[in-house]
């Protein structure tokens, strides 16, 4: 889109808004199916919208962001692909991206049950309900007017360590594997309830298309990763294969270094984050990233541009 203009859809509208740069409106979109939207909108190169949609109902969660279904409308609003992705076992949530190729990612929570999360080397101190929603990357290629295919997925829960429970395959030492998350790390902004379901709450995607890689914000954790978008999904789920040689594990974090015992709480440098992008080619800072820093537990907001450090084509990712 034209960075001489915003689009913008309110949270408790079914429109989607172009503005120029005066703030005059330049074009609308109504949604036929008369819902809200879940948090993103996209122009697309053609002139069409998409969009996540927030059904809202039937849905026993704790978590924000909720979405469950992507629309595609053309210029004049008329519905040309919708798809529904909620689910005994899943939900898409907040964010997407679309790719070059037609496809977009998509942020969705991936529901395990108490058994699952203690199995995986979970706490049970550290949950205060009796499902744990670890959010996962799918990505979906419309077809025809209401079908599509998931030709690629990402779980962070095929990424994880624990210090818990020897028992446990996934049992290891978190400062030596900056790699993998911490199942039981819980850093959460929202401090009356920091063990709840919607654990990491992921809220913010970008892609790089020259990289092929996928940058995540997650918000409860107050990190963002890069992740090799690169791999099979059967790569995707393990340590090795793609053009990382890393499989699916984080190829960089950054933001609260105590999330892998490298650094304190005096260290972090992320506050409830939003919005992680790649600064695009032509502008200022190009390759770097841009993150809007909302500042939970500070008493200011920024936004951050991050440089991360590559050395031979690889990310430097520092132990604890």
């Amino acid at each position: 889109m034209n960075e001489d203009y915003t689009l913008f859809a309110p949270m408790s509208s079914e429109s989607t808004y172009l503005i120029d740069a005066h703030g005059r409106m330049v074009h609308s979109w109504t949604s036929p199916s008369g819902l809200p939207p879940g948090m993103s909108a996209y122009m697309l190169e053609d002139g069409d919208l998409l969009r996540t949609v927030n059904l809202g109902t039937n849905f026993d969660h704790d978590g924000n962001g909720v979405a469950g279904k992507i629309e595609r409308l053309s210029w004049d609003s008329e519905m040309e692909w919708e798809w529904f992705y909620p689910g005994e076992t899943n939900r898409s949530h907040h964010d997407i991206e679309p790719l070059p190729n037609g496809n977009f990612l998509m942020i969705a929570w991936d529901f395990k049950s108490e058994a699952e999360a203690q199995q995986a080397g979970r706490n049970p101190n550290k949950m205060s309900q009796d499902t744990l929603w670890p959010d996962k990357i799918v990505e979906v290629q419309p077809v025809g007017t209401d079908q599509a295919n998931i030709v690629w997925e990402w779980n962070i829960w095929d990424h994880l360590i624990q210090e818990y429970d020897s028992t446990k395959d996934n049992y290891g030492v978190v400062a030596d594997h900056p790699e993998l998350l911490d199942i039981n790390f819980v850093d959460s902004p929202d401090h009356f309830n920091p063990y709840k379901s919607d654990w990491m709450h992921c809220n913010g995607i970008d892609y790089n298309p020259i990289l092929d890689q996928i940058a995540l914000s997650c918000r409860n954790v107050n990190e963002i990763y890069i992740i090799d978008h690169s791999t099979t999904t059967e790569e995707a789920a393990g340590h090795t294969g793609g053009n990382s040689g890393k499989g699916g594990d984080l190829l960089y974090r950054w933001g609260n270094p105590e999330a892998y015992r490298a650094g304190t709480n005096d260290d972090q440098q992320l506050f409830g984050q939003h919005d992680v992008q790649w600064i695009n080619e032509g502008r200022l800072g190009a390759g770097d990233l841009i993150v809007f820093n909302n500042g939970h537990g500070r008493d200011y907001s920024s936004a951050d541009v991050i440089s991360p450090p590559l050395v031979n084509g690889e990310y430097v990712l520092q132990s604890g």
